[in-house]
């Protein structure tokens, strides 16, 4: 009888562990006052559903999301808040994910989030460059700082691999050139 009770208690630790190798959990702080008690939404790009969508209300600057299906995601305020800070893209893949939404959000703690938060610096930095560029009519030099971007990003985009959540979400965006 504690041979039976003993594999029936090891079995149910197995499947606990093995359970929370898919969670992700992600651990959100918001930098705005004024956003206490307001709803943030977690909403899947391209499953926008309602019963895909995650809300929880914002307590002491802070939030939780927690979950096993793994997408890309946006971190989004209610509409009427949403000046108060940045959506953030985010991918739900198991381990910590640390965001901070505020002017300019931020995210990472897991691969794919540490290398989607490298492409929106790049992106942010790309869309200075350019724009500057572009105003000054600097077509052809703009031009070359786009077709860098676009090699950055599908560089970002295959190191991830084509079957992560980030890679293929930036191959559906910038897709590969036929070969």
């Amino acid at each position: 009888m504690k041979r039976l009770s003993f594999l029936i208690t090891a079995i149910a630790i197995l499947l606990v562990c093995a359970c929370g190798r898919d969670e992700y959990r992600i651990h959100g702080r918001v930098t705005s006052n004024e956003l206490e008690g307001v709803k943030i939404f977690l909403v899947p790009v391209g499953h926008e559903e309602r019963e895909n969508v995650d809300s929880v209300l914002i307590k002491n600057h802070e939030f939780e999301f927690k979950g096993n299906k793994h997408w890309m995601c946006t971190i989004r305020l209610i509409a009427h808040e949403r000046a108060k800070g940045q959506n953030l893209l985010v991918a739900t893949e198991p381990g910590d994910i640390y965001v901070t939404i505020g002017p300019n959000s931020t995210g990472g703690g897991t691969p794919q989030n540490d290398s989607l938060q490298v492409w929106k610096d790049l992106t942010i930095e790309h869309n200075r460059i350019f724009g500057a560029l572009y105003e000054e009519g600097r077509k052809e030099e703009a031009g070359e700082v786009h077709a860098e971007y676009l090699r950055r990003t599908r560089e970002i985009a295959l190191a991830l691999g084509e079957k992560s959540i980030v890679g293929s979400f930036l191959i559906e965006q910038f897709p590969l050139p036929e070969q």
